[in-house]
């Protein structure tokens, strides 16, 4: 793997992000891209969670997180989290019909409070969205003749795709933190290392496949839970 070539790469895809080709499994360094990019995002999330505590000291802004690991939580951070939070957030990098009939009631009912109070209803509504998509198009996309319009679309408008989907899942995470306050309208900067982690898991997605962001995702997951048991 080039190094500095996978670095130019993945600046030219934050610039202006698109549908990338993808490359075949046995034919890509997948698992050399997935480390590098684990290393890379973890460093930079880390470097900004470092100059971010200040500011959240200042705010009034402290963490929602249980200070120890439970198994439940274990369980949502290395398995749920993994499976479901990419099918909702990267899924659809490539899915057209999904991105237009389910991504955005689906990214509205993800990042809304109320949504979040479980990831069993996170999965039920990965599994109603996967059901919806296909029944949509089976009957309505195709017998409608719009696959190749939506597709045009999809293409033109790719960049908003992925920055739609990657800053939800950011916001997503706002319900990591709590605040009081006029101060506490920060809150949503205290994502920016989630923001960070996104953007590696789509470029992943899009260049490896879904199971390579699912690894991504294991993996930063996994580092987190090391720190905070580091921590205690």
């Amino acid at each position: 793997m080039n190094l500095r070539q996978e670095v130019v790469d993945l600046a030219r895809f934050v610039r202006a992000p698109r549908r990338l080709p993808g490359q075949r499994a046995d034919d890509a360094p997948w698992v050399a891209r997935l480390l590098l990019m684990s290393l890379m995002a973890l460093t930079v999330a880390m470097g900004i969670e470092v100059l971010l505590a200040p500011l959240a000291d200042w705010a009034g802004i402290r963490s929602a997180l249980p200070e120890t690991a439970t198994p439940g939580f274990v369980t949502g951070a290395l398995l749920l989290a993994p499976i479901g939070e990419e099918l909702v957030f990267r899924a659809g990098l490539r899915q057209t019909l999904y991105t237009f009939a389910i991504g955005p009631a689906l990214l509205i009912l993800t990042i809304a409070p109320w949504a979040r109070t479980t990831y069993i209803a996170l999965a039920g509504w990965v599994l109603i969205a996967l059901a919806a998509h296909h029944w949509l198009a089976g009957r309505v996309f195709r017998r409608l003749g719009a696959r190749f319009a939506f597709g045009r679309r999809f293409i033109a408008n790719y960049a908003w795709v992925f920055w739609a989907y990657t800053i939800a899942f950011a916001l997503m995470h706002v319900s990591n933190w709590v605040g009081t306050g006029p101060r506490s309208a920060l809150l949503p900067l205290m994502v920016l290392p989630q923001l960070i982690v996104g953007i590696a898991l789509g470029y992943v997605r899009l260049r490896d496949g879904l199971r390579s962001s699912m690894l991504l995702h294991l993996m930063v997951n996994m580092t987190a839970l090391i720190g905070m048991a580091i921590s205690t």
